[in-house]
């Protein structure tokens, strides 16, 4: 009877929750909690006798072991515990911390604290500047990742010639006919539609873009055919937060 003692009390308990729930509301005893949460309860009152009671007597020779032994899953538990308490936070630290050691990788801005995107359609996404203080922003053009870097003072975004073949821009068939002036003087691009840019969980199709010709241009940049299309976009400190 001894041996078997943890066994027979967390029946008991489970039994006697039963009758609680079965019988409480015809004798006008609500429960305390709500059933199903009781019923949780009580059940894992009723495991952990069982397992702890039948490892205290199979180990009651070595109850400084045991005792270390609980102490360190009761740890163990409070810690998966204040984990999953503080998950949200967690995740927006780790999120701030992948933003400064990666600028330039769109991030939800919700993630990071900075905004409520419950109520935008595609969500808030925010970019942050490198050390230069500048946006260079990965993205996946027509599907493929290109850096572009945001440009408020260029009308439309702009390819690089490589970033063009590799987005699946036939280039041998354009026409350069699109004069643009630049700080090197005027320089002669083709006027394309991309199938649509996406940064983060923002994606805007129909892009009208230019493609420079091979050696006129360093980075391919995101201008205002793709910023004009979102709801808003601003900077707020080191970060540019992108409104769909």
């Amino acid at each position: 009877m001894t041996r078997n003692a943890p066994a027979w009390i967390g029946l008991s308990i489970l039994v006697a929750t039963g009758a609680y729930l079965s019988a409480g509301p015809l004798i006008g005893l609500a429960p305390a909690t709500a059933p199903d949460e009781l019923a949780r309860l009580s059940s894992g009152i009723a495991l952990l006798i069982v397992i702890g009671g039948s490892a205290f007597l199979g180990h009651r020779g070595q109850a400084s072991l045991l005792l270390k032994q609980a102490l360190a899953w009761i740890a163990i538990g409070l810690s998966l515990v204040v984990l999953y308490t503080y998950r949200a936070d967690i995740a927006r630290v780790g999120a701030r911390v992948l933003s400064q050691l990666a600028p330039g990788i769109p991030l939800e801005a919700r993630t990071l604290g900075l905004a409520d995107a419950s109520s935008v359609s595609g969500g808030i996404v925010a970019v942050t500047a490198d050390r230069g203080g500048q946006f260079d922003i990965e993205a996946l053009v027509n599907g493929t990742s290109v850096r572009l870097l945001a440009d408020t003072g260029a009308t439309l975004v702009v390819l690089t010639h490589e970033d063009a073949l590799r987005v699946g821009i036939d280039t041998e068939a354009l026409r350069y006919n699109v004069p643009v002036q630049t700080a090197n003087g005027v320089a002669e691009n083709a006027l394309v539609h991309l199938q649509d840019i996406s940064v983060g969980s923002i994606t805007i199709a129909n892009i009208r873009t230019l493609i420079a010709k091979p050696g006129q241009l360093e980075t391919s940049l995101l201008g205002m055919s793709f910023l004009t299309r979102l709801s808003s976009f601003q900077i707020s400190g080191d970060q540019l937060i992108l409104r769909n």
